[in-house]
């Protein structure tokens, strides 16, 4: 069924690498930004873990393999402004802290805002520690997907019980997508990075907080009031991300399942694989409305078909449009062509799609986020 579909995908991913630099890849065949042609590590997490989805990462030469990882973690930085042996594209870091009046002016305003109590506004600084964890994350998670670890012990995160609370009620999690990121990040580093003693109390830590956010009405995970459905399953779908890593079994399943099936599905690469993953994963874990739950996923496949671009062999992060930005990075222009983070996430979704329509025999490899 997706045999050639995979052999497209290939070739889009290919085409994408960088010829005079090998595991650089750009975002889009044409319409990037100067940026986004510079943008180097996100980009090649997304290309390898592409080739490792569509089966293509055994394929490789075993020099070419651990000369890649080896780029990867030729990231790791000393900069004494994040924490140690974090990752880091220089693009990316440049991007933030260039100085331009309509930037600083709307971060000073936020700031006077915050204040004052008026309301509380994430400050450009805040913006730029989240972007180095998520960017930390991703290539330690990519890495020990092919089997590879970070060359240098990333540990300078929260451990101790009182450190994670502490960490973790620095966001609202009456926005559930951005807290429940950082709730992700942590079991990613604590599952990867700790000693076995220091990983079963950190993991025991990490599963009391988060005992104290879940809803039991919709078995979601927030606070306050009930989200939108967006920021619902999208900050679900990190909440159980996070979960996957530790091991940890979701709290009510048939829940969540239930409120997802009475969802709509929206139209965007974050949108679709998130609510896949959200069922793919509840629907593991209990027997609850399986046929029901094939249905819908048929519906989003149809779905995540409408970001193919034919011409170029791979998806758009939007329907006939390319992706912007990343991180706050102006990467492209958005023209209707096919992107690598697109081509990244709805390869993701259809290997959720086709491992639970086949009960775990894939022809995808299956990732973890």
């Amino acid at each position: 069924m997706y045999n050639n579909l995979i052999e497209n995908l290939t070739e889009f991913i290919q085409t994408l690498e960088n010829p005079e630099k090998k595991y650089h890849y750009f975002p889009v065949l044409s319409g990037a930004t100067f940026r986004g042609n510079k943008v180097e590590l996100g980009f090649s997490c997304y290309a390898m873990k592409c080739y490792f989805m569509l089966n293509q990462w055994e394929k490789l030469d075993l020099e070419i393999k651990e000369n890649w990882v080896d780029y990867i973690n030729s990231f790791q930085s000393k900069n004494k402004k994040f924490p140690q042996s974090s990752y880091i594209d220089n693009v990316v870091l440049n991007d933030y802290e260039t100085f331009n009046l309509k930037k600083g002016f709307k971060n000073f305003i936020k700031f006077s805002v915050n204040s004052m109590g008026i309301k509380s506004y994430e400050l450009e600084k805040q913006k730029l520690d989240k972007t180095i964890v998520a960017e930390t994350k991703q290539a330690i998670s990519t890495l020990y997907m092919v089997g590879k670890k970070n060359r240098i012990p990333y540990l300078d995160f929260p451990k101790e019980e009182g450190e994670i609370i502490n960490y973790l009620n620095k966001f609202d999690w009456s926005r559930p997508w951005n807290a429940g990121a950082q709730f992700a990040s942590l079991c990613v580093f604590v599952s990867t990075q700790l000693n076995e003693n220091e990983r079963i109390r950190a993991i025991n830590y990490l599963e009391k907080y988060i005992n104290n956010k879940v809803d039991q009405e919709s078995g979601l995970y927030f606070e306050n009031n009930l989200p939108n459905s967006v920021e619902s399953i999208n900050g679900a779908m990190k909440v159980l991300t996070g979960f996957e890593w530790l091991e940890s079994k979701i709290h009510y399943p048939e829940k969540i399942i239930d409120y997802c099936l009475n969802q709509e599905p929206n139209n965007e690469g974050c949108d679709l694989v998130d609510i896949v993953y959200v069922l793919n994963r509840c629907g593991k874990q209990t027997d609850y409305k399986k046929s029901e739950i094939i249905d819908y996923l048929n519906l989003v496949e149809k779905m995540v078909m409408k970001h193919y671009i034919k011409g170029d062999g791979g998806f758009s992060y939007f329907i006939e449009k390319s992706q912007t930005h990343y991180y706050g990075v102006k990467i492209s222009n958005g023209l209707p062509r096919a992107d690598i983070h697109g081509t990244t996430l709805l390869i993701w979704a259809l290997s959720l799609i086709d491992d639970f329509r086949t009960d775990g025999q894939s022809v995808f490899n299956k990732i973890k986020a």
